[in-house]
């Protein structure tokens, strides 16, 4: 019987889809894994959970950019001057301390490369869509959000929060942030998933209860600048995004309860291309992965 709750997020759902051994190996094997989790010190749990948080230089890259851009934004919101200097080097030192913890080896030639090709995403943030007119008169009101604060759908954590809210006029636009995007218009099933945050914001008691008097905004980095992606909100929409959540919920439920700590993992499916398993912290140890790399 499965007792612990099902966490639901875009990247999990993609991962799962992507790769089931991966998954199971990192979110099943590695569980409450180190550090500090509830089975921390059984070697095979810490084991799976160190490999599967281990990220490429690229990952470690963006995921630099996103703390810069919310310290951006939260600098903003407090009407604080954005220093570049400052945030450069807040930037450099998140990036040695990350490669620290992934590789446990610091390359300043590799953190000066990783600088120029993040920093400039940052420095952009006072040109992107909607963005530069957070201190005008265009928009009547707005909040930064934590779109880490789990959102709970029956006994699963659903991450659902937007990056920021903003009220420009009768509308509100719920806004995702994306350091970086292949494409401006996003695909159908992100389309679905950016329309989850509708369900968050009609359970909010302070914000409208109809799906038509929001805008989702999709704003991220492609080609060397900020662009954006808006559509109206739609009770349709939300509808069809709710159709979705119930099915990736059930399809993580049964993995989970179809699979324990002790799973043979040479008996999941393993998706061994090299556009998947360059990035997996799995791939030593997978034989799908081992002819690949």
């Amino acid at each position: 019987m499965l007792t612990k709750s099902i966490v639901w997020s875009p990247s999990r759902v993609r991962m799962l889809n992507e790769c089931p051994r991966r998954y199971v190996h990192f979110h099943v094997v590695g569980s409450g894994g180190w550090p500090g989790g509830p089975r921390s010190k059984v070697p095979k749990v810490a084991h799976a959970w160190q490999l599967g948080n281990r990220r490429n230089h690229n990952d470690l890259m963006l995921r630099t950019v996103s703390e810069g851009v919310k310290d951006w934004i939260l600098m903003k919101y407090r009407g604080e001057e954005w220093s570049e200097g400052q945030a450069k080097n807040e930037m450099t030192s998140r990036l040695r301390n990350n490669l620290k913890n992934s590789s446990g080896e610091i390359d300043d030639g590799l953190v000066n490369k990783m600088i120029g090709e993040g920093f400039p995403r940052i420095s952009a943030l006072d040109r992107a869509p909607l963005l530069s007119q957070l201190s005008g008169k265009h928009v009547d009101e707005w909040m930064p959000l934590n779109r880490l604060e789990a959102h709970w759908v029956g006994n699963s954590r659903v991450y659902t929060v937007p990056d920021l809210i903003a009220r420009i006029g009768e509308k509100w636009h719920l806004v995702r942030l994306s350091s970086q995007m292949w494409s401006r218009v996003p695909s159908e099933i992100q389309q679905l998933e950016l329309g989850v945050m509708l369900k968050w914001a009609l359970e909010e008691p302070s914000l409208p209860d109809s799906a038509d008097q929001f805008v989702i905004h999709r704003i991220g980095w492609v080609n060397h600048r900020w662009l954006g992606w808006r559509k109206h909100g739609s009770a349709v929409w939300k509808d069809a995004s709710q159709v979705m959540l119930a099915h990736d919920l059930k399809e993580l439920r049964f993995i989970h309860s179809a699979n324990r700590e002790d799973v043979d993992l040479d008996k999941l499916v393993a998706n061994g291309t090299k556009k998947n398993c360059k990035n997996c912290g799995f791939r030593d140890e997978c034989p799908s992965s081992a002819t690949l790399l």
